[in-house]
């Protein structure tokens, strides 16, 4: 086997090796140590350049699409031009044309019916930047402090941001001379509470349909308990608003919260409305979360798929949601949790 054919069959196992990467939100280092039989040493060599480079080839990438995103491009396009700019980058001693159209090659046999020319236009593009091919070569951006695995973040808020101080509603039960629990299990009905975050009740005509139920069933003054709901207490979690701060240095930041009409209210009372670059409510949009157009929503409100974001519940079933909609998505159990997921994403240090 020659050189050249022994370097195409490697090209096509990196190609690969990255694509499965992807598909399992991993490393290529990851993927690399997870083989029973070692891949070929070109082949290793151009998975680790992907991983080396991550940052630089994703800005470059995104630079020269022309109105694409990353995310919007099809996974195997988007590990052929990785793979492409990889070897752009780390192997001088491979020529411009080769690398161009052994990637060409390679995306137009496994990919779609267009990626041949997508790829090609997009890595000839930035083969001017890397190589000084041609006319309209420069000089690299320099390499990022951290090269994130995502490119957003969607977090919830309650639970997660927001914690509601649990004292406050026996206090507040006492007051208005109803039983323990009552207040929040009026509150908090199913169908009551599905009508508050989907939007169809108004914060205020919740309140109201509280103050009316406690009314008839126990004679609470209506005026009170609507006062009683309105005034919950909750406080902030400021570990988590600084790790959210340390992210967004990186990667946009959305809020995505199945909350009433009064969202954004409650983020301006509590002075966290501008720690996101996004808030999508679901008393806004229509919809809650699991339901899949929850998500799409809030990738979309930071100008991305949700395939390109990674999402933080408290809830399972919405921790589930995320996942079927296509991000990588992980239960909120505690602070310190948090942070070791956002150093795996490479989002905070």
């Amino acid at each position: 086997m020659t050189l050249a054919s022994e370097r195409r069959a490697a090209r096509e196992r990196a190609l690969g090796l990255l694509y499965e990467a992807e598909a399992k939100g991993a490393t290529g280092a990851e993927v690399l140590a997870g083989l029973p039989i070692a891949a070929d040493e070109y082949a290793v060599a151009l998975v680790r350049a992907v991983d080396e480079h991550r940052a630089r080839i994703d800005e470059l990438l995104s630079r020269y699409a022309e109105g694409w995103t990353l995310a919007r491009m099809a996974a195997l396009d988007r590990a052929a031009l990785r793979m492409g700019a990889a070897e752009l980058l780390a192997r001088p001693d491979v020529p411009t044309g080769v690398v161009l159209a052994e990637t060409v090659e390679l995306a137009s046999r496994f990919s779609t019916d267009g990626s041949g020319r997508f790829v090609n236009g997009l890595l000839a593009r930035v083969a001017k930047v890397v190589r000084g091919d041609g006319a309209g070569g420069e000089a690299l951006p320099p390499e990022p402090e951290r090269a994130p695995l995502v490119a957003g973040l969607v977090i919830d808020l309650d639970g997660v941001i927001r914690h509601w101080d649990e004292a406050y509603y026996p206090e507040a039960e006492a007051a208005l001379g109803v039983p323990s629990g009552t207040l929040v299990a009026v509150a908090l009905e199913p169908e009551r509470l599905a009508r508050a975050v989907d939007g169809r009740l108004s914060f205020e005509a919740w309140c109201e349909e509280i103050a009316d139920a406690l009314n008839v069933e126990h004679g609470a003054d209506r005026a009170a308990v609507v006062d009683a709901w309105a005034m919950s207490r909750w406080r902030i979690d400021l570990a988590v608003l600084e790790m959210l701060a340390e992210a967004r240095e990186v990667v946009p930041v959305a809020l995505l919260s199945n909350a009433s009409t009064r969202l954004l209210h409650d983020l301006e009372v509590s002075e966290v409305l501008d720690a996101f670059d996004a808030v999508v409510g679901s008393a806004d949009i229509g919809v809650a979360k699991p339901d899949p157009a929850a998500y799409r929503a809030a990738a979309a409100a930071i100008g991305l798929e949700p395939e390109a974001c990674a999402f933080v519940d408290d809830t399972p079933a919405n921790v589930e949601g995320a996942r079927a909609a296509g991000m990588e998505a992980e239960l909120f159990i505690g602070a310190e949790e948090l942070r070791t997921l956002l150093r795996r994403l490479q989002l905070v240090t």
